[in-house]
Order: C-alpha cells, then sequence, then structure tokens
C-alpha cells in the first residue's frame, strides 16, 4: 500500500492505530485470520522508523485515521516496558543497519535511549509519560467519534472472544468463525508461528522471530497484563503510576 499519496488526504477504509507495543501484533494477526480488511499504522508516530526515534508527541495526526478507526490502547507502563525492549534488541542496537547513523543523530539531540529499563520508563519522551499523553489525546478524539471503536489491550486479554467479535462486526466483517479465530491467535500458537514458521508466513504476520537466542528480542514477547511489575523496581513503579495517573490512567 502507497500510504505518501494516502496521507495528504486521509485514509480509506479501516484504520487501527495504536501507540507501539500496544498490542498491535496480536489484533492484526486475529483480524488477518479473519480476513478482515484493516490498515494498521501509530498515528504518524512509529517507533520501528529511525527518523522518528526521540520525538515528543506533538498533537493528533489525522491523516493517518481513517473512515473507521479503531484505537487499541493498553496500559502505559507495560508499553513502555515492552518498547523498551523493542528498541534495544531491534532499533537502537548495532545489529540494525542504520545503527551508526541513529546513534549520531540521538547523540547530537542528547535523547540516546537510557540503557537501563527502570530510567527509560520514566524518561519523559521513551517512557510511560508520553504513551500516556499521546493515549490520552487519542482517547479523547475518538470517544466522541461514531465512527471509533476504542478498546484496550487488557480486555482483550480478559474476554478475546466478545472483544474481538465486537472488532469484526465494526469493521464489517459478519462471516467469521470467532473461536478458530482466538485459537489461532493465541499467545502460544503466535509463539509457535514465529520461531518455527515459513518466512512468508511470519512476514504476513509481523513476526520477526528470535535474535541472538534473546526472549526479548521476540515480537510476541510476554503479552502480561501489569508484567511491568515483574520488570521495575517498586521505586520505578510508584513513580511511574503518578505519572500515568496525571493523564488519568490507573495503571
Amino acid at each position: 500500500m502507497n500510504f505518501s499519496k494516502l496521507f495528504n488526504r486521509g485514509l480509506k477504509g479501516n484504520v487501527c492505530i495504536s501507540y507501539p507495543k500496544s498490542g498491535r501484533t496480536w489484533v492484526k494477526f486475529a483480524l488477518t485470520v479473519a480476513n478482515a480488511p484493516v490498515h494498521y499504522n501509530h498515528g504518524g508516530y512509529a517507533s520501528r522508523d529511525p527518523k522518528q526515534l526521540g520525538y515528543k508527541f506533538k498533537g493528533l495526526r489525522k491523516a493517518y485515521f481513517g473512515e473507521r478507526n479503531i484505537y487499541l490502547h493498553r496500559n502505559p507502563i507495560d508499553t513502555a516496558v515492552s518498547e523498551f525492549h523493542q528498541i534495544h534488541n531491534r532499533i537502537f542496537n548495532p545489529s540494525h543497519p542504520k545503527y551508526e547513523q541513529i546513534k549520531q543523530r540521538l547523540t547530537e539531540i542528547d535523547l540516546v535511549p537510557p540503557s537501563e529499563i527502570d530510567e527509560f520508563v520514566l524518561h519523559p519522551i521513551w517512557g510511560c509519560a508520553k504513551v500516556s499523553e499521546f493515549n490520552r489525546a487519542h482517547i479523547k478524539y475518538f470517544s466522541k467519534k461514531p465512527n471509533a471503536k476504542l478498546v484496550s489491550y487488557e480486555d482483550l486479554k480478559a474476554n478475546p472472544t466478545e472483544k474481538f467479535a465486537e472488532l469484526l462486526d465494526f469493521v464489517g466483517v459478519h462471516d467469521y468463525d470467532i473461536e478458530r479465530i482466538v485459537v489461532e491467535s493465541s499467545f502460544d500458537n503466535m509463539r509457535k508461528i514465529e520461531l518455527s514458521a515459513d518466512a512468508d508466513i511470519k512476514k504476513k504476520h509481523s513476526l520477526y522471530g528470535m535474535k541472538n537466542n534473546d526472549e526479548n528480542s521476540r515480537k510476541v514477547r510476554k503479552g502480561k497484563v501489569m508484567g511491568y511489575l515483574d520488570a521495575l523496581s517498586p521505586g520505578t513503579v510508584e513513580k511511574a503510576r503518578k505519572i500515568c495517573a496525571k493523564h488519568g490512567f490507573s495503571a
């Protein structure tokens, strides 16, 4: 799909928007199994783009919205923890073909991502503050739009059968086997595909595999609700929760 032409006038059809590492890979997998016609983006703030690393949130970029929009959001602290692993294992990593270029740019603007996870999560640009700001702005906007559907990662985890059915109905897909979709998009099945499936299948579902036998480099990593409690110090958890609370999130 040629997004560059569409961004000047907005996207057509169904679009799923989310902050990076909010569970989009899972949602995309499930909706792809159902052959749902949906485009996916990060609202113009894709962390995988080297040119956009270290950005500040500067407001909604409506050119990335569609005629009908799903807004997927996740606990900001869990999102920041997952983003830490994505940044350091996939992007700001010597194995990245543009690593030296990225490192030079971020060094010049004094925004090299912290190598310690607690510092990363509390960082105003890299951590949960930006995630919270991004989510709050989009939730506020889309909650008033009849052509939008808000869904949280936590609700999907708690009740995938009901919530995925709601998403499919919203995007106009009504002939589906929801039980098959839930089984095929299960965490265990996605992990198996990421490690052993044919390359074309992994590409179809945006599953990259594991690098250097490091579990944290996987696209399907843990997916645990409130998994940040296992990753951060109690002091960092307390500070991060206060940051999220300023934006109306109970983390």
